[in-house]
């Protein structure tokens, strides 16, 4: 998805014979015998870091902000809290990172490894790629998808519907465990990849992971709870990336730059308050600065994790009158992931659960009042938490301003200006999800 500037930039560096974007067929580094190879060791990890930068960076600050576990308090972040600022210029950076550095580099990823065979980075860019689909389409909807992110041959692609981008996410992440499940045609992955270290396994885990939380956007309840069975079964299964070897953490960068524009949000905090959750508060309800303890240099970045996954797993069981006890123990699973998330004790936990409040026993879970509301808690600047609040209605949030809380995202302002495929009709509060049904 490239702009004029992007087209001329493409053309300039054609001319002087760089290799601007993996999508240019050039062989001037390739190894005539290997021909992929230099090429995935180099596209594969940072295919992975832009991944976890785009979904920990901007989206998580937007979505934890209109799902009010954060607040924007100061300079721009103030007129972005009550919506009035959130102009479509403001999302033109997280809409070319999908395109020109997710999607344009996992698509070439793919077709060379599916060239020469290479069927285990095959699978694993296939499993990246429909994660992100999935992400782009939840926050924008309908979106292009089928003629978009192929370079220079399509520079005003049409937008595709958000049923259809669904269903080739699943298709993608059926065909990457199916890739996974064979040989790795002589070239295994390693060290490039950056989120599981080449351990093939835990892919699998993660695209049914993947499956679990598209089936349950979808109100596929009996798929999402049979996918989700098949996923994570500890948080050592998390998809995520560790910061701090080459760059620090999205909200550790944010805070550093931006000192006082967001903090915890009130909303947030009279919830917790009223279920006694203190010891999370005390981690999470600090001034965002650089010595935040949650929000660290090093922070864990996650896609999708297992605290999560057992969340899904007790809706899912809730809705289809499945096991009290299996949704009880699911529930208390994912409760207990958070706690490890923010570096608390079993003890803290063991203490937390205790309230009646908190755990009246398996029979007596309620979706809302327990599972969707400690969901809402366990995902704390998780960008998942925006498609629950959408799903669900719940919690019950006041909008910041006007009348109605946000729906989706804005396009772009460079799309809206240069591709004659979009209207610029669409506002953060109009249109809805075609899952967004409530």
């Amino acid at each position: 998805m490239k702009k004029i500037e992007y087209f001329i930039k493409t053309i300039i560096c054609i001319l002087v014979f760089a290799s601007c974007e993996s999508f240019i067929a050039d062989d001037i580094n390739r190894d005539p015998n290997n021909p992929s190879v230099v090429t995935l060791n180099a596209v594969l990890p940072s295919i992975g870091v832009r991944m976890m930068d785009w979904y920990g960076g901007q989206t998580s600050r937007v979505n934890s902000m209109f799902s009010q576990q954060t607040e924007g308090v100061a300079r721009q972040w103030s007129s972005f809290n009550d919506y009035s600022g959130l102009t479509p210029v403001r999302f033109n950076t997280v809409w070319d990172i999908y395109y020109e550095d997710i999607l344009i580099e996992v698509n070439s990823m793919i077709a060379d490894a599916s060239a020469d065979g290479y069927n285990h980075y095959a699978g694993i860019g296939q499993i990246i790629k429909a994660g992100a689909m999935m992400a782009a389409t939840d926050w924008w909807g309908d979106i292009p998808n089928s003629s978009a992110a192929l370079g220079i041959d399509e520079i005003n692609p049409t937008v595709d519907g958000q049923a259809g981008i669904y269903a080739e996410v699943f298709s993608l992440l059926d065909s990457g465990i199916g890739l996974l499940n064979g040989s790795d045609g002589g070239f295994s992955v390693g060290g490039d990849d950056v989120i599981y270290g080449g351990n093939v396994s835990a892919w699998i885990k993660a695209a049914n992971a993947l499956k679990a939380r598209g089936h349950l956007h979808l109100g596929d309840y009996a798929s999402a709870l049979s996918s989700a069975r098949s996923s994570f079964a500890s948080r050592a299964d998390n998809m995520s990336y560790k910061y701090g070897t080459t760059q620090q953490g999205g909200w550790w960068r944010f805070n550093d730059g931006r000192t006082g524009d967001i903090e915890f949000h009130p909303t947030m905090r009279a919830i917790m308050e009223g279920l006694n959750d203190t010891d999370r508060l005390a981690v999470w309800d600090q001034t965002f600065i650089t010595s935040h303890p949650y929000m660290t240099a090093d922070y864990d970045q996650n896609f999708i994790s297992y605290r999560e996954i057992q969340f899904i797993i007790a809706e899912c069981l809730k809705r289809t009158n499945g096991s009290s006890s299996d949704m009880e123990t699911a529930y208390l699973n994912g409760i207990k992931g958070s706690f490890e998330d923010a570096g608390l004790t079993d003890a803290q936990y063991d203490a937390y659960v205790a309230q009646n409040a908190v755990n009246p026993g398996g029979a007596s879970l309620d979706l809302e009042d327990h599972i969707l509301t400690q969901k809402y808690i366990g995902l704390f600047i998780q960008p998942e938490v925006f498609n629950d609040l959408r799903r669900n209605d719940f919690p019950a949030l006041t909008p910041t301003s006007g009348s109605q809380l946000p729906v989706r995202w804005n396009y772009s302002g460079d799309e809206i200006l240069f591709n004659s495929n979009f209207s610029g009709s669409e506002t953060l509060f109009s249109p809805r999800n075609s899952w967004d049904t409530k």
